[in-house]
């Protein structure tokens, strides 16, 4: 091999042990993540403004926060495959990429309605939302027939609203668990396998004052432990996720 070949790779594989962040600094994809781990994946979209992260847990698939451009950097069939979308607020930012969740999940093969949690008014959101988009479904449906059929267009709501603490999203192993702030900000603990991460947005305190436990905390503020927006994949809980 010619010596520039080697030294190049020389190079690029002492790059990739230099570059650090919050965990390994490597591409994982949902798929990767075997259903007995705990993994959090970034969001391309998120920002500390319109945080974003993919909780994949027992094999389930919640995303956390909508921004903008959820459509362009999360593939199709990732967006058809979530099991539930849970807000943190009804704000502008952390909202304009729900009907891009909505419609890009639907069209791309999702088969039933998708569940949606955050704070006190995302009921009325999500009818207005499913109100706005009815005749834009019914050409869609008449013109491709997503596998799920008409019905898979719509977005659903998760229990919970109007509760200042409460179970959102539970499977008996994967709980999340929403703490709503008077200023309609919401953050989320999320408990599996043993481990918990503390998903707080920027402007909020109460996620993190109240916790007790040990926890992988996502917040904002020279204080956080970990600040928005996730640079790489974390892994809570491993161990089956090694290579066969």
């Amino acid at each position: 091999m010619p010596r520039a070949s080697v030294l190049a790779i020389l190079v690029s594989i002492f790059l990739a042990a230099c570059s650090g962040g919050q965990g390994a600094s490597r591409q994982v994809s949902p798929d990767d993540v075997r259903s007995a781990d705990f993994a959090l994946l970034p969001c391309a979209a998120s920002s500390e403004d319109a945080p974003c992260l993919l909780v994949v847990a027992g094999g389930k698939r919640v995303l956390f926060g909508t921004p903008s451009g959820l459509r362009k950097s999360m593939p199709g069939d990732t967006l058809a495959s979530l099991d539930a979308v849970l807000l943190f607020s009804l704000q502008g930012p952390d909202l304009e990429g729900l009907d891009e969740v909505r419609n890009a999940g639907w069209t791309a093969g999702r088969e039933g309605p998708l569940a949606v949690g955050g704070p006190s008014g995302t009921r009325e959101v999500i009818a207005a939302l499913n109100k706005a988009y009815e005749l834009s479904d019914a050409q869609i449906f008449v013109e491709t027939s997503p596998k799920g059929g008409f019905g898979a267009a719509l977005l659903g709501v998760l229990p919970g609203e109007g509760d200042a603490k409460t179970d959102v999203f539970n499977t008996g192993d994967l709980v999340v668990t929403k703490i709503e702030a008077s200023d309609g900000r919401a953050g989320y603990w999320v408990d599996y396998g043993g481990e918990r991460a503390v998903l707080q947005p920027c402007g909020m305190t109460l996620a993190v004052k109240f916790n007790e436990l040990d926890a992988f905390t996502l917040a904002c503020g020279e204080e956080a432990p970990n600040a928005w927006p996730l640079q790489d994949v974390q892994y809570l809980v491993q161990g089956a996720s090694a290579a066969p």
